[in-house]
């Protein structure tokens, strides 16, 4: 399996790619200016930017930085991908691990290319829609490839017949149905009949029935009936082996402990998935009661969400992770999730082994998280600073980490099967533990990684040496302007030095100004250079920052803190004049507004 990463670089320059768009972030806080969108300059990797041949200023080139290092983390969740790929995919197939290789073993490798020179050996091209010629001469099929994919654990037992109540989802029909066009079955999905248990049945079927769905097969095994109660009754949960229930909140601590009930006393249901709505904290009351009836009897599994919002964009970025862990004030969570995102992730749910027995929290990501993921993580040249240079904690980290394991699970075209096993199983935990500990690689996939890798290097190298080269020559013209405004300031120098010279009589009357300049030019050179460096000095700026702030509202005000010593002294002897004229006649007030107007 070969998973290119240049595809990363590709899907960067996507206009408008979710992971390189963001408006003004938590990173405003840094020392350096933050650009208000990401986008990669593309005559860093030879390609003829629009905007011309300009040196980029400070701002371009720290979007290059932060692309740069936004692509090198996305490198590191690749490789924990390409890991975990490999790990599922040895013990799905009994394939040695690399002591098993290193004892004689038949190693991963050496099984891929015996798939390889089998499908070869058989003749055929592959005929459309992946399909063999029409003779049939062709043994290529899904499964070959499905084979170097990541491989979930499953659930057994899932039964031929599932039960749905509280909904009728459309999305989630969609999936029970398993018959998706052009995406992936669910292998251990077998249900003949889909159940469904609504109050109002003529709704539920025209939101239910569609062209998809007559064409996709799901008409021949939904039934939709009308419900006699929140819950089904023993008798409507006769011959189910799986249940798909969804309730609210503020009925989950009556209505859980009945859900284990009729799941405990019930001799065909085997795996139950049960969505609660409105929740707001990190537990749900009633839940202890359906884990401890679970265990022999049957596998349970909870997804608390908040507010389900309809529309909303499929395939966004959304978190799903232990109830437990979540946070009452999270800011990265937009406070609900899209409807049909929350039915796909039930669905998902039931075919997976590791949601057994989990109370699971999923939510969509808020603007704030969604800016923080297309930032690098603040540490090292990006660490956020406040105003006194003390280290801001980076806050969004975990999102971060969280948005890039998620970007890249898509960006490899895993399943959503096998998105959710990743995020469950193995959740954010795994790849820390992998980043922290990084695994000894020497098959296959090592030698894919290291030619990514060295492909990276290049792109990375190119990146580097157009940055130097634009870093050099902007230098350059920095210090070729700063010379010319040395020059200018060594030129007023000497002009005033001459006059200020010629008045003392310290100048011979022969000598002209030019004579004089150029006789100067090497003082005047120096005390120009120190000007220079004063104006642009901190110091420097910071007593102008309070001239400015202590002439604020000058324009009515006779004197003020910081203003000129010349008009200061021109204001007090117009007030000394004005008070001998006007004196008798005039008040305070009045006498102000004269002086003023002048």
């Amino acid at each position: 399996m070969k998973l290119l990463r240049s595809t990363f670089i590709a899907f960067c320059l996507t206009p408008g790619a979710l992971a390189f768009t963001a408006t003004a972030n938590s990173l405003s806080k840094r020392n350096v200016a933050v650009p208000a969108k990401l986008m990669t300059q593309l005559q860093m990797i030879g390609i003829k930017s629009p905007m011309g041949d300009s040196i980029p200023d400070e701002d371009l080139i720290l979007k290059e930085k932060l692309f740069r290092q936004v692509l090198l983390e996305k490198n590191t969740v690749m490789d924990y991908l390409d890991f975990i790929t490999e790990e599922s995919i040895k013990a799905t197939y009994g394939i040695a691990s690399i002591a098993e290789e290193e004892a004689g073993a038949e190693s991963f490798a050496e099984v891929l290319a015996e798939k390889a020179a089998k499908a070869e050996s058989s003749g055929g091209d592959i005929g459309l829609f992946g399909g063999g010629d029409a003779d049939g001469s062709s043994s290529t099929s899904m499964e070959d490839i499905k084979e170097t994919r990541y491989q979930p654990k499953l659930r057994s037992d899932l039964g031929s017949t599932v039960l749905v109540s509280g909904t009728a989802n459309a999305s989630l029909l969609k999936v029970l149905n398993n018959n998706l066009f052009g995406q992936d079955n669910i292998n251990n999905f077998q249900f003949s009949k889909i159940k469904a248990l609504v109050e109002d049945v003529a709704l539920a079927k025209k939101t239910a029935i569609s062209r998809e769905a007559r064409y996709s097969g799901l008409l021949d095994k939904l039934s939709i009936e009308p419900s006699t109660g929140v819950l089904p009754t023993a008798a409507e949960l006769e011959g189910a082996s799986s249940w798909i229930a969804q309730i609210s909140s503020n009925d989950a601590s009556t209505l859980l402990p009945q859900v284990a009930e009729l799941a405990k006393n019930s001799n065909d249901l085997k795996h139950v998935i049960v969505l609660v709505t409105g929740v707001s904290s990190n537990s749900v009351d009633g839940w202890d009661a359906l884990e401890a009836a679970s265990g022999e009897n049957f596998q349970c599994t909870l997804v608390a969400v908040g507010e389900l919002v309809a529309g909303g964009k499929e395939g966004g970025l959304y978190h799903v992770g232990k109830l437990a862990d979540a946070s009452d004030a999270n800011p990265a969570s937009a406070g609900g999730m899209p409807s049909n995102e929350v039915y796909q992730l039930l669905g998902h749910a039931l075919a997976l082994e590791s949601t057994a027995n989990q109370a699971l929290t999923a939510y969509s990501y808020s603007q704030a998280a969604i800016e923080a993921v297309a930032s690098p993580y603040a540490e090292g040249e990006f660490t956020a600073r406040d105003e006194d240079g003390n280290e801001i904690a980076d806050d969004m980290k975990e999102v971060k980490m969280y948005g890039r394991l998620l970007q890249g699970l898509r960006e490899i075209g895993f399943t959503r099967t096998a998105e959710l096993d990743v995020l469950v199983e193995k959740g954010l935990e795994g790849f820390k533990e992998f980043m922290a500990n990084p695994p000894k690689r020497e098959d296959s996939f090592t030698v894919s990684r290291a030619k990514r890798d060295e492909e990276d290097a290049k792109i990375m190298a190119m990146l580097d040496a157009e940055i130097a080269k634009d870093e050099a020559k902007k230098k350059a013209e920095e210090e070729a302007i700063k010379k010319e405004e040395i020059e200018v300031i060594a030129q007023q120098w000497a002009i005033k030095e001459y006059s200020l010279r010629s008045i003392g009589g310290d100048v011979d009357p022969s000598v002209t100004e030019i004579d004089f300049i150029k006789s100067v030019w090497d003082q005047a050179l120096v005390e120009a250079e120190n000007t220079y460096d004063y104006i642009n000095s901190a110091e420097y700026k910071k007593k102008q920052q309070k001239k400015e702030k202590d002439s604020k509202g000058s324009e009515n005000k006779l004197f003020w803190n910081g203003m000129d010593p010349l008009l200061r002294k021109k204001r007090e002897k117009m007030v000394e004049k004005v008070k001998k004229q006007y004196m008798d006649l005039l008040s305070e007030e009045e006498l102000e507004a004269i002086i003023l107007s002048e």
